[in-house]
């Protein structure tokens, strides 16, 4: 299972769930078009996420899911709960994107299989780390709706899938995540928020402070 920690700083990529640095993966290009291409019914709340997975490993390199596995997903993928119902379908889009073979094609994304200790393993890795690194931002299908939530997934999945897109380097792809990352945003909002407030108390303090001192001024003449 992976090692993400779900707590990191807002603005920063989230973690490889990949040993190893990150290497190019496709341009982002393909994984938007991948991800306009997407069914809607993949993300039926009645989608068996954790069977949709387990067959897509077999699939990719006949990796069977052990019972380890198998309850961990269908603990984490349960769609019993909205929390669950969006977990589940950030699993199944993760699934949908790696089963793309113009993702799997490209060599960066070859050798962070084989890091991972194959397509399957690479597969059951992101599908753990995907959800973690965007939970509680969008349901299933506004993760499709808009280019903004879409840019974000496929950043998102990039990143925790051990890659980077096509001609970005790591800092490029770092200013790149914390202009598109929902809860970046939102963190940075609640700040400026509240330095607009601290400037109109510290605004309402000078004014009472000088109305004081006239008032004092006035009274000794």
């Amino acid at each position: 299972m992976s090692d993400v920690t779900p707590d990191e700083p807002t603005g920063r990529l989230p973690s490889s769930a990949v040993p190893g640095g990150r290497t190019d993966g496709p341009p982002l290009a393909v994984l938007l078009h991948r991800l306009t291409s997407c069914p809607a019914d993949l993300l039926d709340p009645h989608v068996h996420a954790t069977a949709a997975v387990a067959d897509l490993a077999v699939a990719l390199d006949g990796t069977v899911l052990d019972p380890a596995w198998l309850r961990h997903l269908d603990e984490r993928l349960a769609a019993g709960t909205p929390e669950g119902r969006d977990t589940a379908a950030l699993a199944l889009l993760a699934s949908w994107l790696v089963a793309d073979p113009a993702l799997r094609g490209v060599p960066g994304a070859q050798d962070a299989a084989a890091r991972a200790g194959g397509t399957g393993g690479w597969l059951l890795r992101v599908v753990d780390a995907l959800p973690r690194a965007l939970a509680g931002l969008r349901t299933g299908p506004a993760w499709l709706a808009q280019d903004g939530p879409r840019e974000e997934l496929a950043r998102a999945f990039l990143a925790v899938a051990g890659l980077r897109p096509a001609g970005e380097d790591d800092d490029l792809a770092a200013d790149a995540w914390a202009a598109v990352s929902t809860a970046h945003q939102r963190v940075l909002t609640a700040q400026m928020a509240q330095e607009q407030e601290r400037a109109r108390e510290l605004a309402a303090r000078l004014a009472e402070q000088r109305a004081k001192e006239a008032a004092a001024q006035y009274a000794s003449y």
